[in-house]
Order: C-alpha cells, then structure tokens, then sequence
C-alpha cells in the first residue's frame, strides 16, 4: 500500500485535494456502489464479496488520511503509524456518526480493544447493513453509493474535533446526502418523461440502502412518482467539486441504466452539468470514467454479459477518449517522438506484420502516454480493455502517420 500510495503521487495525483479525492476512490468502484480491487492482491479472489469490501473501505480510509495528513509520509513505518491511527479514528467516526453500529472500543473491564479488530467488527457490520444481492447489475452498481459517502464524511471528520454539535453536523449531513442523491436520481429518472424498469429497480434498492428516516422516504418516493426540476435539487456550484462529480455521475448512471440515452435525456444532462458549475470537458470526464469502468470490470460484472450491450458501451467510449486524444494530439505526437523505440515500432508496422509481443509493447507505451493528458490522470483508464487495435483507434491517425512519414 505504501509503494502504491507513492506510484500515486507521482502518477495520478489531481491539481487539488478534492482531484486527488477523486481519483483515488474512483477507480475503486466505490463510488458506484460496485467496488473492486485495483490492488495487485490475487487472494482476494477467493474471499466473500463482504470481506473485498471491507478491506477496499479500509484502503480507502487510510488513502484519504494520507491525503489530507499535513506531514508527508516518506517510509513504511510512518504509514503503518498512520494506518493504525485511521483505523483507531474510523472507529470513533463510526460509533459516533453511525450509532446503530455501536461497537466498544474497550472491554467491559476498561481495558482498551484492539484497534485493527474494532475496525473490521465496524466496516463488517456497516457493509453487511447495506448488502444485499440484487440479481440485477444496475440495481447492484448503486448498492454500495453509500459507503462512498461515508468515507467522504470521514474526509471532512479526519482532521477536527468532534464534539457533540459537530457530531450531530456529521450526522445531518449524511443524510442530506444522500436525500439530495435520491432527488438526483429522481430527476435523471424522469428526463425523458417515462420510468424506465431498471430505473426503477435503481431508485427502490437506492432507498432501500440509504439510511433515511420514513418521512423522507415516503417524500423522496412522491419525488420519483412526479419528477422534479434540476433548480429543485439543492447542490450549489460553491459545493464541494468531488461531491458535484458524485452527483453528476449518479445523475449519468441513472439515465444510462438503460443502455441508451435519448436527445431529452442528453438534454437533463447538459442543463445539469452546466448548473453544476462544470464544463462540457469535465462531463466528457464523468462519461468516460463511468463507461471506462464498466469496460474494465466486464468479466467480474456478473449479470452484465450481453453483447450487444457491450457494443454500445465500447462504442460510446471509444469515440468519447478518441474525441479527447484529439484535442492533444500536439502532445501525444511529441511524447512518441521522444520515444525512439516507439517510432521504430510504429514504422516497422506499417510495412510488415508485427509480433504479439511487438503489438504489446505499443500498447504499453500508448497507455502511459494518454495517462499523462490531464482528463486521463484522475480517472482509471480500462487497461485490459485497451488492446492494441482499440488503441490504434483512440491515438489520432494523422499523429501516426506523421511519425511513419518522417521516418
């Protein structure tokens, strides 16, 4: 975790604290409520979808305390002082935003608890609160949304002093989340004046899991039974920017949970990235971090094996990341300029028929040269996804063929 916490920093870190945010839990799956590994750990195959969670949550929690700790971490004892510290400070979160998993941190002699088994006892009785299998991929990419929530929460929790006003502040906020997320989903839903099936599965298993009180689900249900308007939904261009992509991709998922997205719905989604405050750029990011995830995890998908429905995906995206590598073309065709070994690959090609270890090692360096974009350095590219005749889509043909010709 260390030397990926590093590769990190040196890679893929964002221009602010909120990017960074953002970067780190979204490849993770979390914040759609499908996570995943991203951790070279092979074990986790053969545990429980529980027990994968649990330690994805805790990774997460330790990442975010990294981010936000003021002293840079430089060994791997200073970061198991800091695992250790998260989990001790997750605990106290937990028990004091999330009383219903009440857990004592001491035994009943006084004698204080390991911290490391308070903290699994916690996240599983959190994960096990809001697990519950679907049967149907849409209804379960949402069935986790909330966790992302809390380890947001634990962000802000991370560096105060919680006494009881700011602990009830806590509390309030968590659920006005996450009502703000179901009029998110509300809206998206009825962007096309009709109520899509999966939609609706979306919204009951998003209830279902969100922790509200009866009055409010009892509301949020009236909101999704009539619709309301995007001015209705209370996020401010001042809030917070990875809370914004939150909803922004919420609201993308919910219209896409069809499989298609029809001019009205384009539309609801142009008017609501606007009056988020983001521009046609960042919602292109949103689109391509959503889809490219969805490509990446195929396999593990269960219930997503259609493919038909792989098709529209894969088509979307490869023309969504080809619209972007266009727009830095200069910069792509310099970076393999650079890279002599590249050019000779390249031009090799287009005489003769490359080998697979060839095509391989092309495809390795395309992916390292459209991470450096700025669009790409935050959000998690579909490496396994990527082959090297995708990639020969996505790089623009006329870089190629310029580097060929001035050969």
């Amino acid at each position: 975790m260390f030397v990926e916490s590093e590769e990190f920093k040196k890679t893929r870190q964002g221009q602010n604290p909120d990017q960074s945010f953002y970067g780190l839990i979204q490849p993770t799956g979390i914040m759609y409520g499908y996570p995943f590994f991203i951790a070279d750990i092979s074990e986790h195959n053969n545990w429980s979808a529980i027990d994968r969670i649990k330690v994805i949550l805790a990774d997460s929690f330790i990442n975010i305390a990294e981010l936000y700790n003021e002293k840079p971490i430089t060994s791997e004892e200073e970061f198991w002082q800091l695992m250790h510290n998260t989990m001790d400070s997750v605990n106290h979160f937990y028990n004091g935003v999330y009383p219903e998993l009440s857990t004592p941190t001491t035994s009943w002699l006084g004698q204080k608890k390991d911290v490391l088994t308070v903290t699994e006892t916690l996240l599983e009785k959190r994960v096990k609160h809001t697990f519950k299998r679907a049967g149907n991929f849409w209804a379960e990419f949402f069935h986790h949304t909330q966790l992302f929530l809390d380890i947001y929460i634990f962000g802000q929790w991370s560096h105060t002093q919680p006494d009881k006003v700011l602990l009830e502040f806590f509390k309030e906020e968590k659920e006005e989340l996450s009502y703000t997320a179901v009029k998110v989903m509300a809206a998206a839903a009825h962007a096309n004046e009709h109520i899509e099936s999966e939609e609706e599965k979306l919204f009951e298993h998003f209830i279902e899991n969100s922790g509200l009180p009866a009055e409010k689900r009892r509301v949020a249900n009236e909101y999704f039974e009539h619709g309301l308007a995007i001015q209705d939904i209370p996020i401010e261009e001042t809030d917070p920017w990875v809370i914004r992509k939150f909803f922004l991709e919420l609201a993308i998922l919910t219209v896409w949970s069809d499989k298609k997205i029809e001019d009205v719905e384009w539309t609801f989604l142009s008017n609501f990235y606007l009056s988020l405050g983001f521009s046609e750029e960042d919602f292109d990011s949103s689109m391509i971090a959503v889809e490219g995830f969805v490509l990446q995890n195929w396999d593990q998908l269960d219930n997503l094996k259609e493919r038909k429905d792989h098709l529209v995906i894969e088509k979307d995206y490869i023309s969504r990341i080809s619209k972007t590598a266009n727009q830095f073309k200069n910069r792509i065709q310099k970076d393999i300029m650079e890279d002599k070994s590249l050019r000779d690959l390249l031009r090799k090609g287009s005489t003769t028929e490359l080998n697979s270890d060839e095509k391989e090692l092309i495809r390795s360096k395309f992916l390292l040269i459209l991470k450096t974009i700025p669009t790409f350095r935050v959000i998690s590219l579909p490496d396994d996804f990527l082959t090297f005749s995708l990639l020969l889509q996505v790089i623009p043909k006329e870089v190629i063929n310029e580097v060929i010709r001035d050969g």
